[in-house]
């Protein structure tokens, strides 16, 4: 269980790093996106903050998975990110589920795999 676990953490962290570096400073992949979906990422981008400090969180969290340092905190942290990419894929980039449900699928098994880190937490 423990190799399955650092091969999804590894894996989810390699999505967690290389499309915010593509978004931020490569630019190569531009996905075409329905018409809502596009509105969204445009309101996000012209905030001039909202869409760089998403991706650069999401930077972050890759860099930590990848390592392995505060693993359960950066799952922690990327789970209402994980839910909003499910979200965003289900009513505004409907077909293309799959993205989204893979990436919170990955992030509620590493949760559950790292269950023990978060007892304290629960205890009053």
């Amino acid at each position: 269980m423990d190799t399955v676990t650092t091969i999804v953490r590894i894996l989810l962290g390699l999505i967690m790093v290389v499309f915010p570096v593509n978004a931020l400073f490569i630019k190569a992949f531009k996905p075409k996106m329905p018409e809502k979906a596009q509105l969204v990422m445009d309101t996000l981008r012209d905030t001039g903050y909202l869409l760089h400090f998403i991706q650069g969180t999401e930077l972050v969290i890759g860099i930590l998975l990848l390592t392995g340092y505060f693993t359960p905190l950066a799952l922690l942290i990327l789970m209402p990110i994980s839910i909003n990419i499910l979200l965003f894929h289900i009513f505004l980039a409907p077909p293309v589920v799959g993205p989204g449900l893979f990436i919170f699928l990955m992030n509620a098994f590493l949760m559950w795999s790292y269950r023990a880190e978060y007892l304290n937490l629960l205890n009053p």
